[in-house]
């Protein structure tokens, strides 16, 4: 009888222990998917990754290194926020005739790097005009330098001395520029999170474009632009703007139905987003434009450039959706 009693006691503590943390459970967060803990213990956040890379001046700051027995130049800029935690990593490559600090100046990357915390750079090409190795045109190489080796060393000295997040690294350019960063995501695709091109002059890419991966790919282009046409140049052999998107639509197995994601006054964003997991390409096309940056200063030699979307905006938006 007593034993009954005690029995009945446990079972009903038991019963009464069991409603309440049912009622009552502690769940810990991990990507995206709630656990539960065991009782009596608390729920502590995963440890944040901090800088372990010396320490580096906020602002601009021009580097060189040697790449094939050449010294090569950029130009970096860190944001404020720089040197808490990793961060991703814009390289921006300059147009032909230019340099780093003119096209810094003109395609103010900079204001977005500080607002959203990234670090920028921006490399200095060679030749005499600066130019770059992008392709093979209609006179050649458009640039003598191994600019493929230039780009695998700076990402090397970059993510050695630099706190930067490897999962993070995207490469923009404009005109010659974004030429230049597609060829570098065809070739460097390992290293590459996703890619972006503004007015880009494509050339065909030396043994084709062969990514090792799919790759996440922005296209911002003037349909009015006379320097880079939309519609390419058979002259010069610059690839135009829809057989370039075909490559990666191919390359990324995205599917040829798209779908109008922005539309106000002379731009229009599309988007291809049926590709493999993961991955996705968009287009920004300007109606009106010229060979210029969306958003930058004005020219009266490079046509007429769109306030509607900056370049700048689009383009981090885009990237800040891809790591690998």
């Amino acid at each position: 009888m007593g034993l009954g009693c005690i029995m009945l006691s446990i079972g009903l503590i038991l019963s009464i222990a069991i409603y309440t943390f049912a009622a009552h459970p502690t769940h810990l967060s991990i990507i995206g998917k709630t656990t539960p803990t065991l009782p009596g213990t608390f729920s502590t956040p995963p440890p944040k990754i901090t800088c372990t890379t010396q320490p580096q001046q906020k602002g601009d700051k021009t580097i060189s290194i040697t790449s094939s027995g050449l010294k090569r130049t950029m130009l970096v800029h860190l944001a404020s926020s720089y040197g808490i935690q990793p961060q991703a990593l814009i390289i921006n490559y300059h147009g032909y005739n230019s340099t780093m600090e003119h096209f810094a100046h003109y395609s103010n990357m900079e204001t977005e790097a500080d607002k959203a915390g990234f670090v920028l750079v921006f490399p200095q090409g060679v030749d005499n005009p600066p130019s770059w190795n992008a392709g093979v045109g209609a006179r050649g190489p458009t640039g003598d330098a191994n600019d493929i080796q230039f780009t695998r060393d700076m990402l090397n000295f970059l993510e050695k001395n630099y706190c930067v997040d490897t999962h993070r690294v995207y490469v923009t350019g404009y005109s010659l520029g974004g030429g230049m960063a597609y060829r570098v995501a065809c070739s460097l695709s390992d290293q590459i999170t996703a890619l972006a091109t503004v007015a880009g002059a494509f050339y065909p890419v030396p043994g084709g474009c062969q990514p090792a991966h799919p790759i996440p790919v922005l296209e911002i282009h003037g349909q009015a632009d006379q320097f880079a046409n939309f519609n390419g140049n058979p002259t010069l052999m610059t690839t135009s703007v829809p057989v370039y998107l075909h490559i990666w639509l191919t390359r990324d197995g995205c599917s040829h139905s798209s779908r109008v994601i922005f539309q106000r006054q002379d731009v229009t964003g599309i988007e291809w987003g049926r590709c493999v997991p993961g991955v996705m390409v968009e287009q920004y096309k300007v109606s009106d434009g010229g060979h210029t940056w969306p958003g930058g200063g004005s020219s009266a030699t490079l046509g007429y450039t769109t306030h509607v979307i900056d370049a700048n905006v689009v383009i981090w938006n885009f990237f800040r959706q891809f790591s690998k």
